[in-house]
This record gives structure tokens, sequence and C-alpha cells, in this order.
């Protein structure tokens, strides 16, 4: 037999395209149908999937019933033996397990946005050919067809919604991050491309935002805090307290970190957005800095240096605690908070400085006295204030 006459040898089954294809149309057609049935407001649609698929909200929305109203589901969620399958992570009777199919749904959710956001790629427009030339074409194709490659055919340049996409696709893989895409898209395709599963472990979009901002002066740093599993927590619980973190450097920022953040959890965060009241505590010792815990998030610059000179080391968790029940949250804010009231900042820490105690138990004595302290403003600011 002539090498031309030899049948075209068939390409190899791709299984896990196939597999990617049956899931495409289970979810377009039955699951889409059922999520109809119970969404009949998504009938009002021109497409409906199309239109989930490339809204956030939407297809967060919709993944959420899929989890909260599982039973409504049951039938496509089985085993390759028919049983129902009740956890995420087994496999169906696809292959594939629900997990893995949110995330395959994130990504395409993402390359949705991204068209709608941007517009697809161009395609080369075929020539229109009369019927008498379509026998020539055809015999031309043949002519030329191995010798020019795709390499030399016309391609369309990418959008930015395709460079985003391939940059961000291979760190997509849950729900949580699908109302996230649009702040996702803003990010320059650079700090994706650098930091890559880093950007899209966050969380929140102000997190989002102030990677971004970071990144933008120094992308060096923006690499060190993706880095850091406790500086992806900042960017997370407290973005604002970025600005702290640079404002400390890496001694000031580890010598305060291990004074007291194992005592302040999350809000040592929050301590950090305040540039002032860092400042304050750069000059203090770990032993003070720990008694007042608790309180440093809410305690201003001024509060933490008069509290250091006038109290001892064992009277700031008392003073501060006593404070804080007699004054109430929102008084004691205007007063000890940032920016607060200096002069009665000052006025209350001498009181307990002048305080007389009694020298078998002062600690117990303070806390007997301290209440008719603040009990005193608390009955007439004004007299206080004056010494009265």
């Amino acid at each position: 037999m002539a090498e031309k006459d030899k049948p075209a040898a068939r390409k190899p089954v791709d299984k896990d395209a196939e597999l990617r294809k049956e899931i495409i149309r289970t979810i377009k057609g039955p699951v889409m149908a059922r999520l109809l049935e119970l969404v009949p407001a998504f009938g009002a649609y021109d497409d409906p999937y199309v239109t989930i698929m490339s809204t956030p909200d939407l297809l967060s929305a919709c993944l959420q019933l899929v989890r909260t109203r599982r039973d409504k589901f049951q039938e496509f969620l089985t085993d390759a033996s028919g049983n129902p399958v009740g956890t995420d992570d087994v496999p169906l009777r696809c292959g594939r397990s629900v997990d893995l199919i949110v995330g395959m749904v994130v990504r395409s959710g993402t390359k949705a946005y991204a068209d709608k956001r941007w517009g697809t790629s161009g395609t080369v427009g075929k020539p229109v050919v009369a019927p008498a030339q379509k026998g020539l074409l055809d015999k031309l194709k043949e002519l030329v067809g191995g010798k020019w490659g795709e390499l030399e055919q016309p391609k369309p340049s990418p959008t930015q919604g395709d460079k985003f996409y391939v940059a961000i696709k291979d760190h997509l893989d849950f729900d949580w991050q699908v109302p996230l895409i649009p702040y996702f898209a803003e990010l320059p395709v650079k700090l994706i491309n650098e930091l890559g599963r880093g950007v899209t472990a966050l969380r929140t979009p102000e997190g989002i935002a102030a990677l971004a901002d970071i990144g933008r002066h120094s992308m060096d740093q923006a690499r060190k805090i993706m880095s850091d599993a406790m500086m992806r927590e900042m960017l997370d619980t407290q973005p604002l307290a970025a600005k702290g973190v640079a404002f400390l450097g890496k001694d000031r920022y580890e010598f305060l970190h291990g004074a007291v953040y194992e005592k302040m959890g999350e809000n040592f965060w929050e301590m950090c957005v305040d540039c002032d009241r860092l400042e304050a505590m750069e000059v203090q010792n770990a032993k003070d800095l720990e008694q007042m815990a608790e309180w440093l998030h809410l305690i201003s610059g001024d509060t933490i240096t008069q509290i250091v000179t006038y109290l001892q080391f064992h009277q700031i968790p008392i003073f501060l605690s006593v404070g804080q029940e007699k004054l109430g949250d929102q008084v004691f804010s205007e007063i000890f908070g940032p920016p607060g009231n200096k002069k009665l900042i000052k006025l209350f820490c001498e009181k307990v400085a002048r305080t007389p105690l009694d020298p078998a138990d002062p600690l117990e004595d303070l806390k007997r006295r301290l209440p008719d302290v603040f009990n005193a403003y608390m009955r007439s600011p004004a007299d206080f204030e004056k010494g009265l």
C-alpha cells in the first residue's frame, strides 16, 4: 500500500479533556435547569449560564446554594456505583470531587468575568468564497498546508483579560475566592506573576488593595509580606497595619511582635495602624508593654507614655481594667484612645501615683481605691479637671 493511501493515525483520546467536557455539559444542562427551578428569576436572563458565570456575585450565590441545599443536587453527586456522595473530597462518577469541580467553576467564572471586563481576543475572519472558487481554494490549502505552519499564521493579540487569566488561573481553587475576582482583576498582571498564590490567599478587598499599594512602592517588600504567614494575617485582618509595620522596621517589629502578639492575637494588627502609638512603644521595655497588651490596640501613644512614667509595673493592668469598667468603652476611648485627652490622661495617672496605698497589700488596696477616682470623674468631669 502506498504511503499516501495509509489511513491517518487516530489521535489519542484525552480522557481528562473528555471528563472536563462532560462536567461542563452537566453544569450547563441539568444543574443549570435545577438552579432555574430553585431561582426562577434567573430565567429573565437571555443566557442564564453565561450571565451567572460572568457575574461573581451571582456565581458565588449559586455555589453557596449548591452547598446549603445539597439535597436538591444530590442526584448529580453520586459515585461510579451510583451511591450518594456526602463529602466534597470524595470523587464523583466523573472521577472528580466536588472540591475539584468547584475549582474548575471558579476558574471558568474568572475567565468569563475577564472576557466581560476586557472583551475577547479578535479572530481572523474567514474569506468569503464564491462556490466556483472552492475547488481551487481546497487545492491551494493542500499544496501549502504542510509548508506554512501555525507560527506563520496571524494570531489575535491577547487582551488584558487573557493576560490576567493566564497569570491567575493556577492559583484559583476555592468558592470564597469568587467574590474577590473583580478585585484580583484590578491588580497589575506583574504583581500576580511575581506573587502567585500569595495574592489569591488574601480574603478581603482591603487586603488586596493594601498589597497592591505595597507592590507599587516595592515589589521586594510585597514578596516578603506574602512569604510570611503573619504578614498575610495582617492583610486579611487589618491592611492599614502595613504602614505601621513599615514604620517600625524589621528589628522593632520583631521586638513588639515577640513582646505582645501572643497576648493580643489579631488585635496586634489594629495596634499597628497608629504610628504615634508605635513610636511611643518603641522606647518602652517588653515587660511594661506586656502588662498593657490587652489594651494596646485601644490606647494612644500619650497614654502609654504617661502610664509608664507614673505607674508601677504591676499597677498598669489594674489601672486600665478598672478605668475601662468604670468609664465605659466610649468615655474610656475618648480619654485614653487616640488622639485622646492629654490633660486628663496625665491627671488620672498623677492621681494614682499620689494615692497612698497599704504597704501590706498595695495592689489590692489600689483595686479598692481606683473605682472612686474614675467615679469622681463620671459624677462631675469639670470639677475633676479642676482638681476638686
